[in-house]
């Protein structure tokens, strides 16, 4: 399956997140993962998103980490071939912030210029040339997250601005789009995650008030003909923001907010938090093992755990970095991890799709 990029603001949220408590962990047995390779990176010192598509093709973006030592800075745009980056030149309105598609002549470029703009830009690259600007909504539809089927079929999930947020999944079905709003859910979509045109999942908040830690987890499924509520458990007074989401079928679907990982088994969520401080930046389905890349909360804290069936447990297969920052599998099962160095330099690691038996 290949996964859009996490939103730059999303994880700017994650990199700065910290916390306190480090608990030990058991090391993976010896089935796990264990040999990456490393790749070239298009940039150093800076944040980066991945959008693979095989062992030679890739997009990615890259944006400054130095703040406002540096002053403003845009994002770049580079795409791999073989084992090199280049640098492109998106139109001058184009955003960055979530990248899908399907190949290197299918991107998807989606976002806005900036944090104070509240134009949301959506533009498409077949490898030569861009389009203009195809957002269905530019002024009030936000597309926080998106992931392409084909070159005819991108769902994306985020809210519309009415007098308040309120989710949003929209559709481009090769012509056009077709948009859902639940007007009378407040909140946002986050993450959306498909698995096939009759089964999705989009995930996020519902605002139960107006004060944001009152904020909690939105799980909404697609069956090919209608959207339905999936209901988690609610925590009252606590923000429980779902940002991250990984569906494996319909009995295996896993949801993360900055605190929290719930599993859905087809009937009912049960809480797998993560035994350590630190909180996920993103879930991958490796050879049919469930990994989760964690940006580490204190020194000790792993980076990559495994679920083992009935616990998480340490990965310490990926030397590279303190901390992961992005997991993505790719159509032929490779898996690849970003991750970072205490200074915020860039690592790219892959390992090679399973062998059969």
């Amino acid at each position: 399956m290949t996964q859009s990029t996490a939103r730059r603001r999303r994880t700017a949220m994650l990199l700065a997140a910290a916390a306190s408590l480090a608990v030990g962990l058991v090391a993976s047995p010896a089935n796990a993962a264990t040999t990456w390779e490393s790749l070239p990176v298009p940039a150093t010192y800076v944040n980066m998103s991945l959008l693979p598509f095989d062992s030679q093709n890739a997009y990615a973006t890259t944006m400054s980490t130095c703040g406002e030592m540096c002053g403003p800075t845009a994002p770049k745009l580079w795409q791999r071939s073989g084992s090199t980056w280049k640098a492109l030149n998106p139109p001058s309105d184009a955003a960055l912030e979530t990248l899908a598609g399907t190949g290197p002549n299918d991107l998807w470029a989606i976002g806005r210029k900036d944090i104070g703009d509240r134009v949301w830009h959506v533009h498409r690259y077949d490898g030569t040339k861009w389009s203009s600007d195809l957002a269905p909504d530019t002024k009030r539809v936000e597309i926080l997250d998106a992931e392409a089927v084909s070159r005819t079929s991108l769902w994306g999930a985020g809210n519309t601005r009415n007098s308040r947020f309120n989710p949003t999944v929209t559709h481009w079905d090769g012509q056009g789009w077709n948009t859902k709003t639940y007007t009378d859910i407040p909140g946002s979509f986050e993450a959306v995650d498909v698995r096939s045109e009759n089964d999705i999942w989009a995930v996020g908040y519902r605002s139960m008030s107006d004060e944001v830690a009152d904020y909690q987890p939105l799980a909404m499924h697609y069956d090919g003909t209608g959207w339905s509520e999936v209901r988690l458990p609610e925590t009252p007074g606590k923000m429980n923001i779902l940002r991250k989401v990984l569906n494996n079928g319909p009995n295996d679907v896993w949801v993360a907010s900055d605190d929290h990982v719930w599993h859905w088994d087809g009937a009912t969520w049960t809480s797998r938090d993560l035994p350590t401080s630190g909180l996920v930046t993103s879930f991958a389905n490796y050879g049919g093992q469930i990994y989760a890349g964690v940006q580490v909360g204190t020194v000790g804290d792993p980076k990559l755990l495994r679920w083992s069936g009935t616990s998480w447990v340490a990965d310490t297969s990926l030397t590279d970095g303190t901390r992961v920052t992005q997991l993505a599998t790719t159509p032929d099962g490779a898996l690849y991890a970003l991750s970072q160095d205490v200074w915020s330099e860039n690592y790219l690691s892959r390992l090679a799709p399973p062998t059969a038996g």
